[in-house]
């Protein structure tokens, strides 16, 4: 059963949310938009705080692991080439350490060892495919204005401790960044429709699933498009994250 298909920029795919009718496309128009689901915002609300307690940031921080980390990032780039999805070549180049961190000088969100690993690898990409199962990796510079946008946005309440890193219309995957993080911190997934919840341990073990869902055929490459087993998802989800809540609906096995 499929139920999450991501739509590219050349509205190819089809979405299933839970709680959201799928999308339709005709040609390059979308019919459901991040518009749409704002006012969609307004009629379920969206003013909780983000979930972070000692616990998970202590978990987050002992599974910081940068040789994994590093490691998931090479074996994702390495499917995006086996399977010709077009993305690698649309990789950003990396930016240094010391950039990062003069970017954000007096903001109370400061990356942390994780988020400054990943944007010296590659700063995002610019690819009509997904990154990962169907979110897009932002830059630097776009997680900086994503992160503006939230605080600013009246229809949403946004926890300032965390910075979006990965992106599908009104839907993010953002980590943690305030003053308790170092190394790593916890991954909250904020839909627009439903409130935040901490659904990866960090960036390191977020990759890890990613990056086993594409080598393992959890996640395949079909005619254009990202094509997921949910339930297989859940299982490399569930071997990572240490029994944390995965964000989407899973059918029983069939």
């Amino acid at each position: 059963m499929k139920t999450r298909l991501r739509l590219t920029n050349a509205c190819s795919q089809s979405k299933a949310r839970p709680l959201m009718r799928g999308v339709m496309c005709n040609g390059r128009l979308r019919l459901i938009t991040l518009t749409a689901t704002l006012v969609s915002a307004i009629l379920v609300g969206c003013n909780q705080e983000f979930p972070a307690s000692s616990a998970q940031l202590k978990a987050a921080e002992d599974a910081y692991n940068p040789g994994t980390l590093a490691q998931s990032l090479r074996d994702i780039e390495t499917w995006h080439i086996k399977h010709k999805t077009g993305l690698a070549d649309s990789l950003l180049d990396g930016i240094s350490m010391s950039s990062i961190e003069a970017a954000f000088p007096e903001e109370e969100c400061n990356p942390n060892d994780e988020l400054k690993m990943m944007w010296s690898w590659r700063n995002g990409e610019q690819s009509s495919a997904p990154f990962i199962w169907y979110h897009d990796f932002l830059s630097m510079e776009e997680a900086k204005s994503e992160y503006k946008w939230l605080l600013l946005n009246p229809l949403i309440t946004w926890d300032p401790n965390y910075i979006p890193a990965f992106t599908f219309e009104g839907e993010w995957y953002a980590v943690y960044c305030g003053a308790e993080s170092k190394s790593a911190g916890p991954i909250v997934h904020f839909f627009l429709e439903d409130g935040p919840r901490v659904t990866y341990t960090n960036i390191t073990t977020f990759l890890s699933t990613m990056a086993e869902a594409l080598n393992s055929g959890a996640v395949s490459w079909q005619n254009g498009a990202m094509i997921e087993d949910i339930n297989k998802m859940h299982r490399i989800h569930q071997k990572y994250n240490n029994g944390l809540q995965f964000p989407y609906y899973v059918p029983k096995d069939t």
